[in-house]
């Protein structure tokens, strides 16, 4: 990312924000270095060649859907050639074009593939309207979403097939996604990657870490569809609609195939998400109501769920946060505990965190968001009544919560042990096997960055 582009982005956010919190994040930015020296490597030939003859998979169908307006045409020309560069070629391209001009129409009539299914519309009716269209044309066992504008990797279609593939069955994929970078508007020069979490459930409810690039199981996408309402959130509204309804036959049936299963993370880079002036990556003020859109996808999935709490958007653009109402615990029988983070001297003492100053947001921001974990820090922890006698047996002590809500000391035991030789050591192995029976028991773990406390007892709040 440029310079100029930099400061806009520190302009805008301090006007949001404030001073203090724009210094923290550009000091950030300067010093943590997330993923500064990357460089995406494309397949070599002979890795390439090897997926062009494999036929270890070939009756899976992708149906490509991509909502076209007014595309330039060197961006619809490198959409397409993503396209026709893949390794795996049971596939077809649905372009759904609202374009007043011939612009569109033009650039695709210059290619001769009958995999290329070019649809006129009468009208455009935005992103999700145009989407509509495409997957009403759909054909193929998964649809995969493909921004007007942006790319693919020769071997996305065939990485997804084999996850795919060896899902099937009875957790056979609703969703697949894989990780993503930017390009510059030339689709030349790559960075900023997102390497995502495998799925996570809270995660995605403080933002679309999802994103790009995702096929989705055809006959769940034509039966929930994409709707106009979410506009600019049009996604992030469908994985919403995918994880409740999941989640609900899960709730209503406890014999259901976990909802973990059913969505799939393939950890490569597939997708380039181009960047120009126009586009929310480059800049995200250009579609403010896409941010608007997608906090109304959120306030739904609350209502669904049938969740106490009231939605609000984070500091970080296109993140948002559920204020629970009263405790999590008692609107989420899912979770089997929820802890904040221990500090020390301002910073984050265990964890995946660890050594990170508490001022800091984390890569892509997580420090500040709601997640899933598999290590809660029982010097910062709250455990559902179910799961409390679980507590006692681990630890050997009655149940008693030290989740940060005051400057209440923690318990005389904890203490002790924190005084003793390598007390650290034991509090940290009591910590993992606790963490780890709970999540063997079926619940889920939840992280609130929210809450911090000092090791010693001391509340640290440096954060918010």
């Amino acid at each position: 990312m440029s310079l100029a582009q930099n400061i806009k982005k520190t302009i805008n956010y301090s006007r949001k924000n404030g001073y203090t919190e724009a210094f923290f994040a550009a000091w950030e930015r300067v010093t943590a270095k997330y993923y500064r020296n990357y460089t995406y490597q494309k397949p070599d030939a002979d890795e390439l060649a090897r997926q062009r003859t494999d036929k270890s998979i070939t009756d899976i169908c992708f149906s490509i859907l991509v909502p076209a307006f007014e595309t330039r045409p060197v961006y619809m020309k490198a959409l397409i050639d993503s396209c026709l560069a893949q390794t795996y070629e049971n596939w077809e391209l649905i372009i759904a074009d609202g374009s007043e001009s011939g612009v569109v129409r033009k650039a695709v009539a210059a290619y001769g593939d009958s995999r290329i299914r070019y649809e006129k519309l009468t009208k455009n009716e935005g992103i999700a309207g145009n989407t509509s269209k495409a997957i009403e044309l759909a054909k193929g066992d998964y649809c995969g979403l493909l921004d007007h504008d942006d790319m693919i990797t020769p071997d996305a279609l065939y990485e997804m097939a084999h996850a795919i593939k060896n899902k099937k069955d009875e957790n056979k994929p609703i969703l697949v996604y894989s990780d993503e970078d930017k390009c510059d508007s030339s689709g030349t020069s790559f960075y900023d990657p997102h390497f995502k979490l495998d799925f996570n459930l809270d995660l995605i409810l403080t933002n679309n870490y999802i994103c790009h690039f995702t096929v989705v199981d055809t006959e769940t996408l034509k039966k929930l569809g994409i709707r106009r309402d979410y506009d600019g959130s049009q996604d992030y509204d469908l994985v919403l609609r995918i994880v409740s309804t999941l989640l609900l036959r899960e709730r209503e049936n406890t014999s259901a195939v976990r909802m973990e299963k059913k969505i799939v993370h393939v950890s490569k880079v597939l997708y380039h998400w181009r960047c120009h002036e126009n586009s929310t990556a480059d800049n995200p003020q250009s579609k403010m109501y896409a941010y608007e859109a997608g906090k109304k996808a959120l306030i739904d999935f609350v209502d669904r769920m049938g969740w106490k709490g009231d939605v609000r958007h984070n500091k970080h653009l296109g993140f948002y946060r559920i204020d629970y109402r009263n405790n999590v615990l008692t609107h989420r029988p899912d979770l089997a505990a929820v802890g904040g983070f221990t500090a020390s001297r301002g910073k984050v003492a265990g964890g995946s965190y660890k050594g990170q100053p508490l001022v800091y947001a984390g890569y892509m921001n997580r420090m500040d968001l709601y997640q899933n974990t598999r290590l809660l820090d029982l010097r910062n922890m709250a455990v559902n009544k179910e799961y409390q006698p679980v507590y006692e047996e681990v630890t050997g002590h009655p149940y008693e919560s030290t989740l940060y809500t005051d400057v209440k000391e923690l318990p005389q035991w904890i203490r002790e042990l924190d005084k003793t030789a390598g007390g650290r050591s034991q509090i940290a192995l009591l910590s993992a096997k606790l963490s780890r029976r709970l999540l063997e028991k079926g619940g889920r773990l939840l992280l609130d960055p929210v809450c911090v406390r000092g090791v010693k007892g001391r509340a640290d709040n440096l954060r918010k």
